[in-house]
């Protein structure tokens, strides 16, 4: 089941992000936007009981999509986290 927020909420959203499977929660930003465009700016995670995640807030009706990025210099992925809805 996909997420939905009503556009008048403020929640903190976890996202796992796994290296060699184990969960990050430093060197990792995320960047949400309306599904069907790419991140263009990353904004630190939002940690929150030990668990990284964006806050979702302020945001317009419609579908959007979070990407994660990963600083593991010299890499640097960013990967699709999937996607929620604001009603």
């Amino acid at each position: 089941m996909v997420n939905a927020y009503p556009r008048e909420s403020v929640e903190f959203q976890p996202v796992t992000v796994t290296r060699d499977g184990i969960a990050v929660t430093t060197g990792l930003s995320f960047a949400i936007v309306p599904d069907g465009t790419r991140p263009a700016t990353f904004t630190a995670a939002t940690i929150l009981g030990g668990k990284a995640g964006v806050m979702v807030s302020g945001l317009a009706r419609g579908t959007y999509r979070i990407f994660a990025q990963l600083d593991a210099s010299p890499e640097i992925p960013v990967i699709d986290c999937g996607y929620f809805y604001i009603t």
